[in-house]
């Protein structure tokens, strides 16, 4: 019982939880009211700049821009039947390359993004949490991870990383399917908001 009690994360609280509300109120901010709707894992997966630090020991600043912040879009869906014919050779699977066409921020934000982003990657701590319904937006479920895979009912399903953040700047990944990506979050007021995106990939 001990080292059960020891492995549970509790539900965020204070910063943690107004990142995770923001990043999932982005996510579904330009979906349709009548949208099937989007699951997300009740329990993150990966540190939150994990990506972002291999990444950029093989690119420079330039290649890897921050952006204006989108929600994560994985179009088409793929479907477990097309991966089993791509596994089997009956069909070739192609899954389309992530869109990062919105706007670059300017310099001066790129770079400030960019010296938090590097340093949190270093030495900042990451929390991890455990999601319950009452940070998620309309039109988002939160179940255990097993569930959104096997029970149905989920358009489709988001995965949140552990999370990391200073006084003023945080960072968490999404992936949804087979896209990712990392978002930048800054304090405003009492809470925090999406700032910037960062690259786009596919695994």
């Amino acid at each position: 019982m001990p080292l059960f009690l020891a492995a549970c994360t509790t539900a965020p609280a204070g910063d943690d939880a107004a990142i995770v509300r923001a990043t999932l109120a982005l996510l579904v901010s330009e979906r349709s009211p009548g949208a099937p709707v989007l699951c997300v894992d009740s329990r993150p997966r990966g540190e939150p700049l994990a990506i972002y630090r291999t990444m950029r020991i093989n690119s420079e600043p330039d290649e890897r821009e921050w952006r204006t912040p989108v929600p994560l879009r994985g179009e088409p869906k793929v479907g477990g039947r097309q991966l089993f014919d791509d596994a089997t050779d009956r069909e070739k699977l192609r899954i389309p390359e992530p869109d990062d066409e919105a706007e670059a921020l300017p310099r001066d934000e790129q770079a400030r993004l960019e010296a938090a982003a590097r340093a949190l990657s270093q030495d900042g701590q990451s929390t991890g949490f455990n999601l319950d319904g009452s940070l998620a937006p309309a039109g988002m479920k939160v179940r255990w991870w097993l569930m959104n895979r096997v029970a149905g009912g989920c358009d489709r399903t988001v995965v949140l990383s552990r999370l990391v953040h200073d006084a003023r700047t945080g960072f968490i990944t999404v992936t949804l399917d087979h896209w990712g990506t990392t978002y930048a979050l800054q304090r405003a007021g009492a809470g925090w908001q999406v700032v910037a995106q960062w690259d786009s990939w596919l695994y």
